[in-house]
């Protein structure tokens, strides 16, 4: 008893330290040290040597914003009846027959593949309906000229938006690769409309909170190009001059009204 008391006074202010700087993971503790000091360094700050002085005075809305580009995609895609994700999912009724009534006497480990096919078949239509999303339905630039809005709608009318800062876009040729240089690529007619569907592949975009590098958001041909000389500015990558602007302040935008399709 007196051993007990004596042991308990002389350790009572001693506290265990085996968990206060306890790592888990080194490598993951590397990683953000070797983070924290590419941060740190001032050197990865990003030039903005890419400037394009607009000819016209930028008239910005309310919100600080000009609109370069909409359309609505779901009316100018086949959605449900796109070939081949019908014929696939035509032979879904194939495969439950076979599965059934068994003409070729399989053995039923064999027999069941027919079950199995079923539910694969319908994976590429979910693919498909899954790069939808990626058409765009509006692009804004913002004042200052270093940052651009992209709407997108999917086919559950759920509206995302993406802020990407204007050196990351890369314009692609029609059959999806890379311009030799992309300050000469010509995808715009003369009257200032999109001669193809263009893809422009985005260095880093955040998506439902992950940062996803090298996306492609496809603008359609359908839409309207409503000022020609900025949106071509953006999507080749240069950060826009905005010094020569002017605010829209009309009061004929009511707040969280739906933007029409213009």
């Amino acid at each position: 008893m007196i051993t007990r008391f004596v042991t308990k006074q002389m350790f009572k202010n001693l506290r265990p330290t085996f968990g206060i700087n306890h790592i888990k993971n080194m490598w993951e503790e590397s990683l953000r040290e070797e983070s924290q000091k590419l941060n740190d360094q001032s050197q990865l700050v990003v030039p903005y040597n890419r400037v394009y002085k607009p000819f016209k005075t930028i008239e910005f809305d309310r919100e600080g914003q000009v609109l370069l580009y909409s359309c609505d995609p779901f009316r100018h895609v086949e959605v449900y009846f796109k070939y081949p994700y019908v014929m696939y999912e035509t032979m879904m009724p194939l495969g439950v027959y076979m599965w059934f009534v068994n003409p070729f006497d399989l053995v039923w480990t064999l027999n069941n593949i027919f079950v199995y096919s079923i539910l694969v078949l319908w994976i590429p239509r979910m693919w498909y309906f899954r790069d939808l999303q990626y058409k765009v339905h509006r692009l804004y630039l913002l004042r200052g000229g270093k940052v651009a809005k992209i709407e997108i709608n999917t086919l559950n009318n759920d509206r995302g938006t993406y802020w990407v800062e204007t050196y990351q876009f890369h314009p692609l040729t029609q059959d999806r690769k890379y311009f030799d240089d992309r300050d000469n690529a010509d995808y715009l007619e003369e009257e200032g409309q999109l001669k193809y569907e263009l893809a422009c592949q985005l260095d880093h975009v955040q998506e439902y909170g992950t940062t996803v590098q090298d996306e492609v958001f496809y603008f359609m041909p359908q839409g309207v190009v409503h000022h020609p000389e900025l949106f071509e500015a953006v999507t080749k990558g240069y950060t826009v001059d905005t010094s020569d602007f002017v605010i829209n302040t009309a009061h004929n935008i009511r707040t969280y009204e739906g933007t029409p399709n213009q």
